[in-house]
């Protein structure tokens, strides 16, 4: 299932932001989501919905859609994420592994640390995935997460990205196999 969405490229533009050594002094670049696709083993216990990237204004787009999450996640459960990342010069076949990734962890501690610290200031408005101020605390109750344009806040990103497209997997595994992988073009600013 390919639709458009731009919520995922975040986290390789995070995890970039902490491993680069390139400091400019303004943001010298910008991007447009063109994909992503999404799958779920056992969508009776997690899915996804009808994600998309809708266009708000000129230049200006917004994430849509609904993460299904059809059992509580607890501590105990032995959910995980990872990440990793690709770029390709001109988005064709060419995707080479490049040195941003997140270990394979558990979702809480996602919660506690790249969601924290990146994308909990994006979701508080535009969606009912959880705030909190100090520490997540769990379960992860079941319910149906939605996002209805959401814009991203750029405050944390880094400041230079070299041209060309990235993907980004998202991997999850536990009592659901799932992942969703997510294609951007970066462009420098004239």
């Amino acid at each position: 299932m390919k639709v458009k969405s731009g919520l995922f490229i975040l986290i390789v533009i995070f995890v970039y932001s902490n491993i680069s050594n390139i400091v400019a002094e303004a943001k010298t670049w910008t991007y447009e989501m063109k994909a992503v696709e999404t799958y779920s083993d056992n969508p009776d216990v997690m899915d996804f919905e009808d994600f998309k990237v809708e266009r708000i204004s000129r230049g200006v787009y917004g994430l849509s859609g609904k993460w299904l999450v059809k059992t509580d996640v607890i501590e105990d459960d032995d959910v995980q994420i990872e990440y990793a990342a690709y770029r390709s010069r001109d988005g064709n076949k060419d995707y080479k592994k490049i040195p941003f990734r997140v270990e394979r962890q558990h979702l809480f501690d996602y919660f506690n640390g790249l969601y924290k610290d990146v994308l909990m200031n994006t979701f508080k408005d535009c969606s009912n995935l959880p705030v909190f101020e100090d520490k997540f605390e769990p379960p992860l109750k079941k319910n149906t997460y939605t996002f209805n344009n959401c814009i991203f806040d750029e405050e944390k990103l880094p400041q230079y990205l070299q041209e060309g497209f990235y993907k980004v997997d998202l991997i999850g595994s536990g009592k659901v196999n799932w992942y969703l992988n997510v294609t951007a073009q970066v462009q420098n600013e004239a």
